[in-house]
């Protein structure tokens, strides 16, 4: 009896798993004001965004945030591994499966230290004799590095946004300008006690859209689960409301 009691609860522990779906990691980094940790939780416009989407699908899942390379090579090389926030570049487009953020995108861009009186960008070839720092594995370092630009020589990566303002600092001076967008940069400074014009914008890189990922490892059912969910939450104004309670934080 005892033992046809713990056959039957192990079955249905079984059936209660099965009923919630497969089980999914998902990565990204710190960019604030789109994902960031805040007293060890992860936050942000697009994790909200993420967090719906992944209730809705009935998948279980944890968020774990990387340096951004990290990420990226475990999404690009591991199964049921969902990164975000990632922009769709000609040469990404072939190394994982993408589901839009519809109507989410960013303006990126060249900045240099409000210290650089000497620096006045008119055009990309303009840039090509300074050293920029960059995110390693962002949309801008794949973005300069297939325009030409060569690390070591005028391309620098490095981990984080901290370090590139580090090394454009008056004393140091070991890069000129740096990469990235307005609002995130406009909230790094705030929270790192820099002044608010502490980068000066010169020049637009390119606008993209928002995704989450996939690797091609990763099984088509799980991402038409994940893609269906997020287009119920659409259907339903969910992002909507996220987008605009975010926006309307850092107005």
């Amino acid at each position: 009896m005892v033992r046809k009691l713990f056959f039957a609860a192990v079955f249905l522990l079984v059936l209660v798993v099965n009923a919630r779906g497969e089980s999914i990691r998902v990565v990204t980094e710190e960019w604030p004001p789109y994902t960031y940790s805040e007293n060890d939780e992860i936050m942000g416009v697009v994790t909200e965004i993420v967090r719906a989407t992944l209730e809705r699908s009935g998948l279980d899942y944890s968020i774990e945030i990387y340096p951004w390379a990290r990420a990226y090579k475990m999404a690009h090389t591991e199964k049921k591994i969902l990164i975000y926030s990632i922009f769709k570049l000609p040469s990404r487009a072939d190394k994982f499966k993408w589901i839009e953020i519809d109507g989410l995108s960013v303006n990126m861009y060249l900045f240099k230290s409000k210290y650089r009186n000497d620096i006045n960008l008119t055009s990309l070839d303009d840039a090509r004799k300074y050293k920029i720092g960059v995110t390693r594995e962002t949309s801008t370092h794949h973005f300069l590095a297939s325009r030409g630009f060569i690390e070591g020589v005028n391309l620098f990566p490095v981990n984080s946004e901290e370090q590139n303002a580090l090394k454009s600092r008056p004393q140091t001076t070991r890069i000129d300008l740096t990469t990235g967008d307005k609002l995130s940069l406009a909230r790094w400074l705030k929270v790192s006690d820099l002044p608010s014009d502490y980068w000066v914008e010169q020049l637009l890189l390119f606008q993209e859209d928002f995704y989450m990922a996939f690797g091609l490892e990763t099984s088509d059912t799980v991402v038409e689960k994940v893609r269906k969910a997020f287009r119920e939450i659409c259907d339903e104004g969910q992002l909507e409301s996220i987008v605009e309670k975010y926006y309307k934080m850092f107005e």
